[in-house]
């Protein structure tokens, strides 16, 4: 089961990359920067949360600590794919990376990796209902 939701977090990649696409080719010219990545952050919440409500219909999690396993495995992959993506290959320096998560200055960006660890337990919890 956990070897299947590891593998699962590339299809988050996918709908990440397909949103970015979205962001930076039809409504982010249309509207400032910070609007369009905010628009962006919501959007794929929504997006994730598709995601996880598949998963946990095709791959029903057995237990809270489970979901919670499985949120954090997440949030580590994301972390590190979201770091080494700024610092190696935008070149990015640690203070740069650090704004994107500064929610303070309208960057809802950290929304993103909290619902990912979150998300397994509330889909979790709504199909133990």
């Amino acid at each position: 089961m956990i070897i299947k939701y590891i593998s699962a977090w590339l299809g988050m990649m996918v709908l990440a990359i397909l949103n970015g696409t979205a962001r930076d080719f039809f409504y982010g010219p249309m509207m400032n920067n910070q609007a369009a990545h905010q628009l962006s952050t919501f959007l794929l919440i929504l997006f994730f949360a598709g995601w996880f409500w598949y998963l946990s219909n095709r791959h029903p999690l057995e237990s809270s600590k489970q979901a919670w396993g499985i949120g954090t495995i997440w949030l580590v992959m994301t972390l590190a794919f979201e770091t080494g993506m700024g610092l190696f290959l935008s070149g990015q320096s640690w203070s740069e990376i650090i704004q994107q998560y500064n929610i303070l200055s309208g960057n809802l960006w950290v929304l993103i990796p909290l619902w990912i660890f979150v998300g397994p337990y509330v889909f979790f919890r709504i199909h133990q209902k």
